[in-house]
């Protein structure tokens, strides 16, 4: 039986592979992997399209809890804690090619905290914009949907994936930056 597990992110996303590990640690061979952009998306998977298992990004050690889970998790005593793990977690820096200049950094708000030190060491004065993944941000560059002087923070898979250029490897203010994800279950009445 093939088991489903929704993800925080998109495929190049962190949470893709906490999933993974998840899947590997559980002993599941034959899984499908879900991604639903945000904590509240993977919950309501799990509601509303069935999937057996969730995972989501609980808290980071410099970046500290991650508030989106919190409030996707309120109130619900019908879901339950399975397992948790620590991921060790390294952020770089991409561009397009041809960029000449960065005047604008896109990522998730706990990836931009993550390495909020680095980035104003490297690019000073550059604004921050929120997108709601890291993965997505790399797409969102990748297709012109971000300016051309704009750089993105995500994984290098993420970063490669896209056709990006990485111009800066493991941003993270701390060497030892890690995020707990959990595998979450809905526990099913009747």
């Amino acid at each position: 039986m093939t088991v489903t597990i929704a993800y925080m992110g998109i495929p190049g996303s962190n949470s893709e592979q906490a999933a993974r590990d998840f899947a590997a640690e559980m002993g599941w061979e034959d899984y499908d992997l879900l991604p639903r952009v945000d904590s509240r998306g993977v919950i309501r998977s799990m509601d509303e399209e069935g999937a057996d298992y969730g995972v989501v990004a609980v808290a980071n050690i410099n970046a500290g809890p991650v508030i989106e889970t919190r409030e996707a998790l309120e109130g619900r005593d019908d879901i339950e804690f399975v397992k948790s793990f620590w991921v060790p977690i390294h952020h770089c820096v991409f561009v397009r090619d041809g960029c000449t200049g960065v005047r604008h950094i896109a990522s998730h708000i706990q990836a931009l905290l993550q390495t909020a030190g680095n980035l104003e060491r490297l690019y000073p004065g550059t604004d921050r914009i929120e997108i709601e993944d890291t993965a997505i941000a790399a797409r969102y560059l990748a297709e012109d949907r971000l300016s051309d002087d704009t750089a993105v923070v995500c994984r290098r898979n993420a970063g490669e994936m896209f056709g990006l250029r990485m111009v800066h490897e493991n941003i993270e203010d701390r060497s030892d930056n890690m995020t707990e994800f959990h595998l979450l279950h809905k526990r099913r009445f009747g």
